[in-house]
């Protein structure tokens, strides 16, 4: 983080206001992938987890197929 705070420091301070004002916006939320960090609009994070669940959800056999399917 210290870096990132010493790249915000050299952007002129209309660009750190701005950036700054994005990451506290309550739009948006991080999501880590492969070990970057990306803000994501809530909708965004909302189907994530929604489709997450929906998949876990499911009953698998012992072969790791769902009930519903052959």
């Amino acid at each position: 983080m210290a870096f990132g705070m010493v790249e915000l420091s050299r952007l002129p301070l209309e660009a750190q206001e701005e950036i700054l004002s994005r990451l506290s916006s309550e739009d948006s939320c991080p999501i880590e992938i492969d070990s970057e960090v990306y803000y994501i609009p809530n909708a965004v994070n909302d189907l994530i987890d929604y489709l997450y669940k929906q998949v876990y959800s499911f009953k698998k056999r012992d072969n790791g197929i769902p009930q519903n399917k052959k």
